[in-house]
């Protein structure tokens, strides 16, 4: 309260550093936790066909044997492919109703149920103002119409928002590939996931065949965060680096009022050690003002702004402002390496310029 103008200038600084800082680690964990969950919800193992080390799809005719192997409790086969609705990008995701995910429900309407019926991503629903009822056909294959049957919006996963749920031959006829799926998603009994392997390589021993389990999707998903945290990280450091010098000069703001105050103190009996103590509580409610301010503001700038600007860094496509809810998840450990960030820098700042003041005869500095 003595020095508002200096307290204000570095709480400035220290919120300009940590603010994007603080979000960018809440939506980066967001969409951590919900990808592990995604992983954690599907299937044991996914059995593709390889073609220049790369996935492709799988014929249907080696579907009754793979649900034969001893210890596999369901197979489902998939279609997943993209395609333009008009001239926005979806995903189609072809499956059996009775295997849809638990996630998704309808906020309106029901489950395709028929031929040509589909339920449609609440962001997708809201771009092209769909409702259940509504028939639109897709870019590549126009003469085939469909029909809106209802409109889901599962939480759990960003990736739905523009998602399109058919049946696995509507999705079969949309990409004119019968008699194959992108992938068998396999699920089986705890501890038994190598011997399906064993068995499998017995039926496809003559067919170029892949297999991947949680532990290698999850591996994927954190290959990808780490790119996108890098990309963010690369970029942040500059402000960063800028930011530093800015805190240790406006620590320093004002040292010649500062001097003549620590003058004044050892003229009426403080120690060198009362005054750095003093001027270390100073900095310690500093940084704690301006590390509290910081997560405020990036939790209403994540929550309530749903990240603007700063989606797009960790999420491809999103934009400027995201069209779907963002996830995020706020821990205590960031914060506190805010702070502790903060408080060092402060003190570098003010306490050895504040040492040097208090070393002086206090006639020399009272008269500064």
């Amino acid at each position: 309260m003595r020095h508002r103008t200096k307290t204000a200038v570095v709480c400035l600084c220290i919120i300009a550093i940590l603010t994007p800082f603080l979000a960018a680690i809440a939506i980066s964990e967001g969409i951590r936790r919900q990808s592990m969950a995604s992983v954690e919800a599907g299937g044991d193992l996914y059995l593709t066909f390889d073609e220049f080390g790369r996935n492709t799809a799988i014929p249907l005719k080696y579907l009754d044997e793979v649900k034969k192997i001893y210890g596999v409790t369901k197979v489902i086969p998939r279609i997943i492919g993209r395609g333009y609705v008009q001239n926005k990008l979806a995903v189609i995701v072809g499956i059996d109703k009775e295997n849809l995910p638990k996630s998704v429900s309808c906020v309106s309407g029901r489950m395709f149920e028929q031929a040509g019926e589909v339920v449609v991503g609440i962001d997708l629903a809201r771009h092209f103002k769909l409702q259940p009822g509504d028939q639109f056909s897709m870019r590549c294959q126009q003469r085939k119409l469909f029909n809106v049957t209802g409109l889901f919006s599962a939480d759990a996963s960003i990736w739905s928002s523009s998602l399109l749920f058919m049946s696995f031959k509507d999705a079969a006829d949309l990409f004119g590939k019968q008699g194959v799926a992108t992938d068998f998603q396999i699920y089986s009994l705890p501890g038994h996931n190598s011997e399906i392997a064993s068995d499998l390589y017995g039926i496809f021993q003559n067919e170029p065949y892949r297999v991947q389990d949680k532990l290698m999707v999850e591996l994927y998903f954190k290959k990808g965060f780490m790119l996108k945290e890098g990309i963010f990280s690369a970029l942040y450091l500059v402000a960063f680096a800028l930011g530093i010098p800015a805190i240790l000069v406006a620590s320093g703001f004002g040292l010649s009022e500062r001097k003549r105050e620590i003058g004044i103190m050892k003229a009426t009996g403080w120690h060198t050690l009362e005054v750095l103590e003093l001027i270390s509580f100073e900095q310690l409610l500093i940084s704690l003002l301006g590390a509290t301010i910081a997560l405020l503001l990036s939790i209403t700038w994540v929550k309530y702004f749903n990240g603007v600007c700063i989606a797009q860094f960790f999420v491809a496509e999103a934009g400027m402002l995201p069209a779907f809810m963002l996830p995020s998840q706020f821990l205590p450990l960031p914060f506190f390496l805010s702070f502790f960030f903060s408080l060092l820098l402060t003190m570098v700042g003010s306490i050895y310029s504040s040492w040097r003041a208090s070393t002086e005869p206090p006639v020399a500095s009272m008269k500064l």
